[in-house]
């Protein structure tokens, strides 16, 4: 997970700890938004403060030496002084990922995917994730919300997409989200569309309705921060890094 606990290996903790050695001083990053544990950020946004003269090529050659195998930069260059990659940015995109039916069975899919064993139709999912475009509040699909902020959210995008081969990829773009969102979204639709939970489901939470039974998050393996927006466009294209960039 992202944010930095006592006595634990966090995302947070690594970069701040790489970061105080090259910098020769203590430093904190902000970030564009949590990730929890299990959640792969593909593009994940940072900014910290340097020395003066510390140029983006440098430090970025100095993070590529420190940081360990499972934690790695992008790219760093430099940024206003007011820039703060949280409250500056004006959109988020996630990916879920879904391996159904014999791709379930794949031990190269562990903790990259949600292995859901049974047929899904793609036509079904599909037309669950048409509702969900808007504006509204999302308490019902969420695991905590931001009592400063509210639960409402705008829902730009949200679609599933079939491939590559048998998985199955749902894309969701926001103004913003509240913990869990996407994996309770997620979880949601593939229990309706595997006729484990009421078809109007869906439609009842959206409207802030109770569901007929307690809602569970999809597993965390599956879910993927794809992009930030900001002002000039997003942070890094569309895409799962292990499956859509070029190696």
């Amino acid at each position: 997970g992202w944010q930095r606990q006592p006595d634990m290996r966090t995302v947070q903790g690594t970069l701040e700890e790489a970061l105080s050695r090259l910098l020769d001083r203590s430093t904190r990053v902000e970030l564009a938004g949590r990730t929890d544990a299990g959640v792969h950020a593909a593009a994940q946004e940072i900014a910290f403060d340097t020395p003066p003269g510390r140029a983006a090529a440098d430090v970025a050659r100095g993070l590529g030496a420190l940081l360990p195998e499972d934690l790695g930069t992008l790219g760093v260059r430099e940024a206003q002084d007011d820039f703060h990659p949280r409250f500056d940015a004006t959109g988020r995109r996630y990916e879920y990922l879904l391996a159904p039916g014999l791709a379930a069975d794949s031990p190269f899919l562990r903790d990259r995917c949600w292995r859901v064993p049974g047929a899904l139709d793609p036509a079904s999912l599909a037309a669950l994730a048409g509702r969900l475009a808007g504006e509204r509040a999302f308490d019902g699909f969420a695991k905590a919300g931001q009592p400063e902020r509210g639960t409402r959210c705008r829902v730009e995008e949200a679609a599933w997409r079939a491939g590559p081969g048998p998985l199955l990829r749902f894309t969701i773009v926001a103004d913003r989200f509240l913990h869990h969102m996407v994996r309770y979204l997620v979880g949601t639709q593939v229990e309706i569309a595997r006729g484990r939970r009421p078809a109007d489901d869906l439609d009842r939470m959206l409207e802030g309705e109770t569901p007929s039974r307690p809602v569970y998050p999809a597993p965390p393996g599956g879910l993927y921060l794809t992009g930030v927006r900001y002002e000039e466009g997003w942070n890094r294209p569309a895409g799962i890094p292990w499956l859509d960039w070029p190696a």
